[in-house]
C-alpha cells in the first residue's frame, strides 16, 4: 500500500505543477511567498460546497512547507532550480471510501492559520472527472484574494479509506467576473449619497432581498461584532474580509439576480435584484 500511495502522490505533484503553470500563464502575478515564513494552513473536508460550507467531516493535515503526512512532517532537502515555485502540501488518509465522499456534497477548505481560522484562503468542491478507477483530481481555487490555488488528488485505497493529497502555491490574487466596480473601504458605517445601504448585523444581511435599478451602487456595512464577507455565489463581486466597521461597495451595471453569502458563515445568504 505504501508503494501505491507514493506513486499516486507523485502523480498529484505533476498535476499540481501543470495546473499552477497554467494559472501563471493566464495572468497571475507572482508575489512574495509566505512559504519560507513557516506558515501552516489548517484544512478540512466539509459538508456542502464552497458557496455554502457546512460542518467539518474530516480534518486534514495542515498544508505547509513541512509536507505533513498524517500530521508527521515529511519534507526533505531542496534540490534543483532555486527559482522553482514553492509548494505547500499535505497528505491525509481519511476513514471513508471515495464513493462515499462523492455520494454527497463535500468540499476541501483551507484556512489562513490556526490564529485566523475564520479566514478562508482556498476551497474546492469535490467532484470532476476520474483519472482511471481510483483517483479524482480536484481543483482548489483562491478565496478572499489570498493568491493561494492548487489541486487535491483523492485516491481510493480500496479498504474503505481515501488518501487526500493537497498541494497549494501562492501565485497572486485571483480575478473575478467583471460585473462592475468594487472596493472594500474602512468606513464610518453609512452609505454615501445616491447609494443603497445593506446593514450587516446579528449574522444577517438587512435587507435580505434588495431591489435596485441598473447602475446603482450598493454599500454593505459590517455593524456586527465579527468579520464577514460579501461574496457572490459562483464568483463575481467579492469583498474579502470585512472587519467590524468596514464597508464594501459594488456598482450593479447589468440587470439580473445576484445571490451572495458570507464565506465565514454559511447560513448568511441574501440577494440583490437588479432591474
Amino acid at each position: 500500500m505504501i508503494r501505491v500511495h507514493r506513486r499516486f502522490t507523485g502523480i498529484a505533484a505533476i498535476l499540481a505543477t501543470l495546473t499552477l503553470a497554467a494559472g501563471l500563464v493566464t495572468g497571475f502575478g507572482l508575489r512574495a511567498s509566505a512559504h519560507d515564513e513557516g506558515e501552516s494552513h489548517p484544512a478540512h473536508i466539509h459538508n456542502g460546497t464552497c458557496a455554502g460550507l457546512g460542518d467539518v467531516v474530516y480534518p486534514l493535515s495542515n498544508v505547509s512547507a513541512d509536507y505533513q503526512m498524517d500530521a508527521t512532517p515529511m519534507a526533505g532537502s531542496p534540490i534543483g532550480a532555486e527559482s522553482a515555485i514553492p509548494v505547500d502540501a499535505s497528505v491525509t488518509t481519511v476513514p471513508a471510501s471515495l464513493s462515499d465522499i462523492v455520494a454527497g456534497e463535500h468540499a476541501i477548505n483551507v484556512h489562513e492559520s490556526a490564529e485566523n481560522i475564520q479566514n478562508y484562503i482556498a476551497c474546492g468542491d469535490i467532484g470532476g472527472m476520474m483519472m482511471g478507477t481510483n483517483d479524482l483530481p480536484v481543483g482548489i481555487a483562491p478565496l478572499n484574494d489570498s493568491g493561494y490555488s492548487g489541486i487535491a488528488l483523492l485516491h481510493d485505497n480500496g479498504d474503505g479509506t481515501t488518501t487526500v493529497s493537497l498541494y497549494l502555491t501562492e501565485s497572486g490574487a485571483a480575478g473575478g467576473a467583471d460585473h462592475g466596480a468594487a472596493s472594500p473601504v474602512a468606513g464610518a458605517g453609512t452609505a454615501a449619497e445616491g447609494e443603497t445601504a445593506v446593514n450587516i448585523a446579528n449574522f444577517a444581511y438587512d435587507p435580505a432581498t434588495l431591489e435596485v435599478k441598473a447602475g446603482s451602487t450598493v454599500t454593505w456595512t459590517n455593524n456586527d461584532t465579527t468579520a464577514h464577507t460579501v461574496s457572490q455565489v459562483g464568483g463575481g463581486f467579492e469583498s474579502g474580509k470585512l472587519d467590524p466597521g468596514m464597508t464594501f461597495s459594488f456598482t450593479f451595471d447589468t440587470p439580473g439576480t445576484y445571490d451572495y453569502f458570507c464565506q465565514f458563515h454559511a447560513n448568511m445568504k441574501a440577494t440583490v435584484v437588479v432591474t
